[in-house]
């Protein structure tokens, strides 16, 4: 967004501080960038202007040397120069701007020329007569600028300062960049306001900054009927939360007088015509977005706001035909679109040279409406790029005052400024007008406590301090609470983005300042046991584990068909939720499972070429026991192909089960999950799936396994998956209310032993696993599998358990003696429970 500094400083009742340097506009762009406002960069405007002077062209004559060029005798106050010129509007009669020798002229690429007495084909130029390109001013480079004595208050006279004519004195742009939060700031007001916070905050006569120095509205509070009959017929008021208008007649349209041209052109607008240009004032003077109607076009003086028939063809301002979608909101006559709600007037109802009387509309409407019409229809404007991000409609704004003090919203006040403006500029009478409001709008009130503030930022700021913050920014303290240390705040209704008490105190730090926070050499962490936790905070915390290890999370449709049901039939006691009309056959059940979209996932994406796929899913199944209908939050986890690629250390490795095993171990390691509780077994639950169950207190909430390539082929799936499916509910109602015990790190050393067992084949690790743990040897602290063997070194039906055990005591240590009696023990209990024997004969 461009900004240009004269313009701000308009605004501004005094001149900013007199402690910044010379270069007033980089202090405010680094102020600016303080506040969280980040200007991106600052570029010079006018700044030929200071050589620039206004001259009579007295003699026009062809060049004798030359078809195109001119020789002309200007008066430029001083003398009387001849200058030769190649553009062919020039004349006899007319106001120049002229630079003459000995000045720079320098371009809007910033090339210098310097200008000097020199020959052009034979003949003496003592000067150069400007475009308004080479000057600066605008880009139009079609023959040579000519002033217009209507366009000024000023007597224009040969040899004055062009600068005094245009009103454009030297000037900086200031390019910001803005974050979509910041609705407040996509005006030159709403800059303002933060400059006016940062400034008033830190002068020492607080009266001195209490206000901004806008234009007043009065004159405009009670417009009465007097010839119109104007209607207006809102028909849906979720997509328009506010419109206004007035119909003002006798409007003279002609070019802008010169100081209203300066202010576009100095933030890259192109001047039109003096009622476009000052409702394109208004919108980059306070955000609010204003459109301009001829009013003799509108049929029946009624508008209508309502949505299009599909099917409905409109006609842009740039004359492009579109055909509507009965989704976009246009306002309209008794007979036809005039506009497109918040995007793009149309081309049969705009104003042109011949318009005498307009209808002036002032509304905000509802920014999801518009966002998906400027989508739809590929069209943006500045408009379109405000409404979509949220106007200020509401209650008051601080700058916001008619001549009786009275505050008003931000549409309220542009519609009357703008109005105004037309009166000075054109000559137009505001005769009637129409006016909407919403049910919607809503007036925000947040309860806020400094003592939340300090905990937040880690600094203290003294109450009275935050409060003049907050009046600073227009903030309004309803009331306080001694009692607890709170206010309750009304949020002004331009900060759309100020919803929560964490909003007020990024607000108060902004303007004291980050650099003004200290920091602190120490941390202090008090570590909590106390882990309650929502459901969000539980998906969130996944998520952010699985995205970190590579996977991409997936959205499928909750509709399957029912044949998928062949493939992963339900339990006996479960019924399958059937709609009642379906779209198609391929979305007639809620799904029962997330297996079968999983892999219809995984298949797009191998038909894709895409053949390495990591992808997790969040979700809901839904199914019927007796009468009541159930759905379980659901997380399932799909790979296929190779998880980790070849490098100069490693060959690539594929997923298989161990691997998806390690990730749902990892997941669950997040939760503190009581072991003893956990036990597994191992499942084909319904032919197309082999997998090992996990189940906590004997009850499942994980699994995990790999999918029957029978079951794959008839999908039509061609490579290997694995999966995990996690009952999100039920892990939830474990791990909600965990607390965390926090232990030192043991002084005493560890004793790790190893253990190389000789079973037979039908016995799993997890056996040995769960026997183990059900020991309880207070002296075991972990153990795990380090090795499993099966070859021609063991007898045919063997395999071989290769464990390893650490042993610690923290209160002393263990001595060797005491270890060898704990391996024996585990030993005899695995020996005398498996029938297992050493593989290496002795203990």
């Amino acid at each position: 967004m461009k900004i240009s500094y004269n313009w701000l400083n308009d605004y501004m009742q005094c001149s900013f501080s007199d402690e910044m340097s010379s270069n007033k506009a980089i202090d405010v762009a680094h102020i600016l960038t303080s506040t969280g406002l980040e200007v991106e960069s600052v570029s010079e405007l006018f700044s030929a202007f200071d050589h620039l002077v206004v001259g009579k062209v007295l003699e026009c004559i062809d060049h004798p040397n030359a078809d195109r060029l001119k020789i002309t005798k200007v008066d430029v106050g001083s003398g009387v120069k001849q200058i030769i010129c190649g553009a062919s509007n020039v004349k006899k009669g007319q106001f120049v701007v002229v630079v003459l020798v000995g000045n720079k002229l320098t371009n809007q690429k910033g090339e210098s020329l310097l200008i000097k007495e020199t020959k052009i084909r034979g003949e003496m130029s003592e000067g150069m007569i400007c475009a308004a390109d080479e000057i600066g001013w605008g880009n139009s480079h079609d023959g040579i600028l000519e002033l217009n004595s209507a366009l000024t208050d000023l007597d224009i006279v040969p040899g004055m300062m062009a600068s005094d004519v245009f009103k454009a004195e030297k000037d900086y742009c200031l390019e910001i960049g803005l974050t979509p939060n910041r609705t407040d700031a996509f005006s030159h007001l709403g800059v303002c306001r933060d400059l006016y916070a940062y400034f008033s905050h830190r002068s020492k006569d607080k009266q001195k900054h209490r206000r901004l120095d806008v234009d007043g509205v009065s004159g405009l509070e009670d417009v009465k009927e007097i010839e119109s009959k104007m209607a207006l017929n809102v028909n849906n008021s979720s997509a328009c939360l506010y419109y206004s208008g007035f119909f003002i007649k006798n409007v003279n349209v002609a070019p802008s007088p010169y100081w209203l041209q300066t202010k576009l052109i100095s933030i890259g607008l192109k001047p039109i015509n003096n009622i476009v240009d000052i409702t394109n004032f208004v919108l980059h003077a306070t955000g609010n977005p204003l459109h301009a109607f001829d009013y003799d076009k509108i049929v029946d003086s009624k508008i209508i706001v309502r949505n299009a028939n599909s099917g409905e063809k409109f006609t842009t301002l740039d004359g492009n035909s579109i055909t509507l979608d009965e989704e976009d909101v246009v306002i309209c006559d008794v007979e036809k679109p005039l506009c497109l709600a918040g995007v793009i007037g149309g081309f049969n109802s705009g104003v042109v040279n011949s318009t005498k009387n307009i209808f002036l509309e002032s509304a905000c409407f509802n920014s999801t409406f518009v966002r998906k019409t400027s989508k739809r229809h590929a069209i943006s404007s500045d408009s379109s790029y405000r409404f979509e991000r949220g106007v200020d409609v509401g209650h008051a704004s601080c700058y916001c005052e008619d001549g009786n003090n009275n505050q008003i919203g931000g549409c309220e006040y542009a519609l009357r400024l703008a109005a105004k403006l037309i009166n000075q500029i054109c000559g137009g009478e505001v005769v009637s007008r129409v006016q909407y409001n919403s049910d919607e709008l809503k007036i925000i009130e947040i309860d806020f406590s400094y003592d939340f503030c300090a905990k937040i930022l880690g600094h203290r700021i003294e109450d009275e301090v935050v409060d003049d913050i907050l009046h600073c920014l227009e903030f309004q303290i309803v009331s306080r609470s001694a009692k607890n240390n709170l206010i309750k705040l009304l949020v002004p209704s331009h900060r759309l983005d100020v919803t929560r008490p964490i909003d007020v105190v990024e607000e108060i730090a902004r303007i004291y300042g980050y650099d003004n926070i200290p920091s602190s050499n120490l941390i202090s962490f008090v570590p909590s046991t106390n882990h309650s936790f929502s459901m969000d905070e539980m998906r969130m915390n996944m998520s952010r584990l699985l995205v970190s290890n590579g996977f991409f999370e997936i959205k499928n449709n909750s509709l399957i068909p029912e044949s998928s049901l062949q493939f992963f039939p339900i339990e006996s006691k479960e019924e399958v939720v059937k709609l009642l009309n379906p779209l198609s056959q391929d979305l007639s059940i809620m799904r029962p499972n997330m297996l079968f979209s999983g892999l219809q996932t995984i298949k797009y994406n191998l038909n894709r070429q895409i053949n390495d796929i990591k992808i997790f899913e969040f979700g809901k199944t839904y199914v019927k026991v007796g009468d009541k209908y159930v759905e379980n939050e659901k997380l399932t986890i799909f790979t296929s192909g190779i998880f980790k690629g070849h490098n100069w250390r490693e060959d690539s490795k594929r997923t298989d089960f161990f691997f998806m095993k390690g990730v749902l171990d990892k997941i669950l390691d997040q939760f503190s999950l009581n072991d003893e509780a956990i036990s597994f077994k191992n499942s084909t639950p319904n032919h197309s799936v082999i997998c090992l169950n996990y189940f906590y207190n004997g009850n499942l909430f994980a699994s995990v396994g790999e999918f029957l390539k029978s079951t794959l082929k008839n999908i039509g799936v061609k490579k290997s998956v694995y999966y995990i499916d996690v009952n999100l509910d039920f892990l939830f109602s474990i791990v909600k209310d965990s607390s965390v015990s926090y232990q030192p790190v043991s002084k005493f050393p560890s004793i790790k032993r190893d253990l190389s067992l000789l079973v037979n084949q039908e016995i799993s690790y997890l056996d040995i696993k769960n026997s183990i743990q059900n020991l309880n040897n207070n002296l075991l602290k972990s153990f795990s599998l380090f090795d499993l063997y099966q070859g021609e070194k063991i007898e045919k039906n063997k395999k071989s358990f290769a464990i390893s055990f650490l042993f610690e005591e923290r209160a002393r240590t263990l001595t060797d003696d005491e270890v060898d009696k704990q391996m024996l023990k585990i030993f005899n209990y695995l020996k005398d429970k498996f029938q297992l024997s050493l593989r290496d004969g002795e203990l």
